[in-house]
């Protein structure tokens, strides 16, 4: 299969992801999102199916309808036109590819995320996102707004293994972060200590801890379907400084599974790591 065609089934399961979840935010069926979008019901329910999509008009007025964030809106409205565009989905700064990480937390079946320098996103608490991240350049009261999003993910992320969905999520830390914690007070590192434990603990996750030297030495993140219908393509999420982007070529997934593979094998979990 193309490149191309595997970006355009990532762009649209990612589109119907969110447009779904912004119908459940509100608390919405198909039948009232109709009602407040003034279109027929069987429009609505192809949009959340993925049998037809909405044009870029449509996305930036369900966004409006539904309240949607104004990044959020503006990232559906920027996958929208490189759909149609048919290019690779690579975004700068102002449009982080962040959003599809978001949804496919939400529908893909199996997600391994390794950081070299900070724990995962997911499994940090509120005090290690604001005293040990660096402040946002531009405005430090977005640091707020950033825990609140990361916030949201992880309810969304771990809520779907309480209600039961047989998920797999693995998070590889490296040892060296666990000296960062020294920064935080002895309450705050306990807990965050606690959190990484607890989700080790739920069903179909791990959490392991990798001693350096690095045999992955870059951050990435591994979202695979595992056969479920609502995601789209497997895929790599790769994120630099000045941009971040997709991964979805056959080839290049080997090499990063290749990866997994190796942090695997060089991992402890997190309680033999804890106990020495």
């Amino acid at each position: 299969m193309s490149s191309p065609t595997r970006y355009r089934k990532l762009i649209k399961a990612y589109l119907v992801a969110e447009i779904n979840a912004l119908m459940h935010e509100k608390g919405w069926n198909a039948p009232q999102l109709a009602r407040v979008l003034g279109k027929h019901v069987n429009t609505v329910r192809s949009w959340l199916n993925g049998e037809r999509l909405p044009d870029v008009a449509n996305i930036r007025f369900i966004c409006d309808e539904t309240e949607a964030d104004p990044a959020r809106k503006a990232y559906m409205e920027h996958v929208r036109e490189q759909l149609n565009q048919g290019s690779e989905v690579v975004s700068d700064l102002d449009k982080r590819n962040l959003f599809i990480v978001e949804a496919a937390e939400r529908t893909y079946g199996s997600v391994f995320k390794w950081n070299p320098v900070l724990f995962p996103g997911l499994v940090q608490t509120e005090a290690f996102h604001m005293k040990l991240l660096p402040d946002p350049l531009d405005d430090p009261a977005q640091k707020v707004k950033h825990w609140k999003r990361k916030e949201r993910r992880g309810n969304d992320f771990f809520g779907r293994l309480q209600d039961g969905d047989p998920l797999e999520g693995e998070f590889y830390l490296p040892a060296s972060a666990f000296g960062y914690l020294d920064r935080l007070t002895s309450k705050e590192k306990t807990d965050q200590i606690e959190r990484l434990v607890t989700i080790d603990s739920l069903p179909g996750c791990k959490v392991q801890v990798v001693r350096s030297p690095f045999l992955a030495p870059f951050a990435f993140e591994s979202f695979k379907a595992e056969g479920r219908p609502d995601a789209g393509p497997d895929f790599v999420y790769v994120e630099a400084l000045d941009q971040s982007r997709h991964v979805v070529d056959p080839e290049k997934l080997g090499l990063y599974d290749q990866r997994c593979s190796l942090l695997r094998a060089d991992a402890q979990r997190i309680g033999r790591f804890l106990d020495g």
